[in-house]
């Protein structure tokens, strides 16, 4: 954020050093020394060779010419006819001439000034170059060189610094014991290079005749491996695979996701940003200070921009496809004709989204709007909010501790939060255990909005307690019935011990109906036929958010982790529990359950359609795409696809109908 202290505090700086560089020969070479192979292919290149052995006398005229262009500048700005103004939260200044019959906008001096004339070109409308006299132009021309010089020294120094800080505590950190979930499943996460427009062969049965669109599917895939540093299942790269299904072929492309922190760890051929894997023990900790400190302000990227975007995929009303991180804004992408991903950058929804967005967005497509939730990373503000034709219009703070929060859910006529029992907790962090910890004390809480207060406010938000503690990490889908809220959802209860990847002192996750009595203020919790089963990643057809449908599917989990998937669930909400469970042979894992709907189905005929996931033969070491008669649940697929290479298991995926991916690539980009 520009100000009058930070400018004043840049130029003593500039030009202190910029006397002292005749005296200081050896400055360059120490930083270029320290900062190691990575400086030079950053983005701002590190001193040359050449650089840093030129010779003290040669530096002296330049530091008098650099103090007499710090004292020429400073005596201008106090003799200007114009008064600057800045605005907080904006690297401007505003420049009004004293009679206020215009007003001009410029950029900042210190840093975009320099790169206007080292580069010859504004650096925005808003930041125009900036004219002067033909003496100032000399001036600017003769001291150029050596503020360029201080520029690429100071930035090696702080880079080689940082750098050094982080390798010191790498000594600290085991890498290949964080790597045990590359070895799990035989590898079913490890990561793959990206491709496009692979054909794929039918494996056993036939293809549809009756689909048309495109299976979407995100995940975690590390850009450099093996990795130098620690790094958690979580930490992967985004990359999204397709499969494009048109006129009885199918096409497989993969892509990553190029988000401005995986450009900047592109151009380095290294990791740079600190991992959810290196946050444990006390030299965990101190990454996280340092990283909030210095990483991402010397790469100029703002909080949002360092999302990896790798753990669901979105639609939204108006067409436009999101790759989604709780860390991040979302990101937007665009599928070509053969349904390869393009990269397009995180979407601000038109400069109206100011922080994060959780990976779990609803859409009404009824209505067309969209709410969401988020919070800041370690605790924070946590908050919910509305989108409308691609602004947000809605966005209130609300009081909850600091939790997992990764889900909500909607109907027709309210908006829910999830409170649940997980707490973030930092002594945790350092004693090397999970992030999040089962707390019975807490009892599970839900924020109930009616979507008919209007505006979303504080009081509008009635809060209602369970009796007991437990967890909600993904919803499948929520109703109204006699004046009540119905939500099924797979619900997590306290077992001490226990300890996944990120959450601890929690037992597996068992399909449960909620059943929220907003007159009574009340929850009552109650097993369904099925709660036996470990279930996960629940889902029900996307256009049937909000509104009433009879099935949803899920995960069925087996005894080896989290992504065990080793079945399928269908539940039936009027008869009220597991009507039929597909079992995969042994050594096959699958995935999220997405419905596909067949071209004829519509949004209340929930289960005409098939259910299409990426399987993994972990006994073979290949992958194939299959699609389930949604209807039947025969365990024997409708089709099944031969994939040409290996698919890395991920997180959460969509279908997108043709008609989506005809309005997804009519969008402007």
């Amino acid at each position: 954020t520009a100000s009058a202290k930070s400018l004043h505090q840049w130029h003593l700086v500039e030009y202190s050093m910029t006397a002292a560089l005749g005296f200081v020969d050896l400055m360059p070479a120490m930083a270029v020394h320290h900062a190691g192979p990575h400086a030079a292919s950053f983005p701002r290149a590190a001193p040359s060779k050449k650089q840093s052995q030129a010779s003290w006398p040669l530096a002296v005229p330049f530091a008098v010419l650099g103090v007499q262009r710090c004292r020429r500048k400073r005596q201008s700005k106090r003799m200007s006819s114009v008064k600057r103004r800045f605005h907080a939260g904006e690297r401007r200044v505003t420049l009004a001439p004293c009679d206020n019959t215009t007003v001009q906008t410029m950029g900042v001096w210190p840093k975009c000034r320099r790169q206007q004339h080292r580069y010859r070109h504004a650096q925005s409308v808003a930041n125009p170059v900036m004219e002067y006299s033909s003496l100032r132009q000399m001036l600017v021309s003769l001291t150029l060189p050596v503020g360029q010089f201080l520029d690429d020294t100071w930035f090696g120094m702080r880079f080689g610094m940082i750098d050094a800080a982080f390798r010191l505590l790498d000594c600290f950190q085991d890498v290949e014991a964080s790597l045990h979930w590359a070895n799990d499943l035989n590898g079913a996460f490890r990561p793959v290079c990206p491709t496009c427009k692979l054909p794929l062969t039918v494996r056993s049965g036939k293809m549809p005749t009756d689909l048309s669109g495109v299976f979407l599917r995100v995940g975690p895939n590390p850009a450099h491996w093996p990795p130098k540093k620690c790094t958690h299942i979580f930490d992967g790269d985004g990359m999204v695979h397709s499969v494009r299904i048109d006129g009885g072929e199918a096409i497989y492309s993969c892509a990553y996701m190029e988000t401005e922190r995986w450009k900047v760890e592109q151009q380095l051929g290294s990791e740079w940003f600190v991992r959810l894997g290196e946050i444990q023990g006390w030299s965990g900790l101190a990454k996280m200070l340092f990283n909030g400190l210095s990483n991402n302000k010397l790469t100029g990227l703002k909080t949002y921009e360092t999302s990896t975007a790798n753990t669901a995929v979105a639609f939204t009303p108006d067409g436009r496809l999101w790759a989604l991180n709780e860390s991040g804004f979302p990101f937007r992408f665009q599928l070509d004709s053969s349904g390869c991903p393009n990269s397009l950058g995180f979407d601000t929804l038109k400069g109206s989204l100011k922080q994060n967005m959780s990976a779990h967005p609803k859409f009404d497509q009824r209505t067309a709007e969209t709410f969401f939730h988020g919070f800041s990373p370690g605790g924070g503000d946590f908050y919910v909010g509305r989108i409308f034709e691609g602004e947000v219009t809605d966005r209130v703070e609300l009081p909850v501790h600091d939790g997992f929060h990764h889900d909500l859910f909607i109907t027709e006529n309210y908006v829910v939060v999830v409170d649940g029992s997980m707490t973030f907790e930092p002594n945790s962090v350092v004693e090397g255990g999970p992030l999040w910890n089962f707390t019975p004390e807490r009892k599970l809480r839900f924020g109930v909005w009616p979507r008919s207060a209007g505006k979303m406010t504080v009081e509008s938000f009635t809060w209602i307690v369970a009796d007991e503690a437990a967890e909600i990490v993904h919803t499948m889908h929520a109703y109204e019935e006699d004046g009540k809220i119905v939500l099924w959802a797979p619900l997590g209860r306290e077992q001490k011990g226990s300890t996944s990847m990120v959450l601890g002192d929690i037992g597996p996750c068992r399909m449960h109906r909620v059943i929220i009595d907003i007159a009574q203020t009340s929850v009552q919790i109650q097993e369904v036929f099925g709660s036996d089963l470990r279930t996960e990643f629940p889902r029900i057809r996307d256009d049937g958010v909000g509104l009433n449908v009879r099935y949803g599917y899920s995960a069925v989990q087996g005894e080896n982790g989290e992504f065990d998937f080793v079945g399928i669930a269908k539940w039936d909400f009027e008869a009220g529990g597991l009507q039929a469970m597909i079992r995969f042979p042994t050594g096959v894992i699958g995935g999220e359950p997405i419905f596909i709907p067949s071209t004829e189905s519509t949004a209340t005929d929930d289960d005409h359609g098939y259910i299409g996931m990426f399987l993994w033969h972990s006994v073979l070491g290949t992958s194939t795409f299959v699609l389930y008669d949604a209807q039947t649940m025969t365990p024997q697929p409708v089709v099944e696809l031969e994939m040409p290479r290996r698919v890395p298991m991920g997180f959460h995926a969509r279908w997108i109908t043709e008609d989506e991916f005809n309005l997804q690539a009519a969008v402007v980009r």
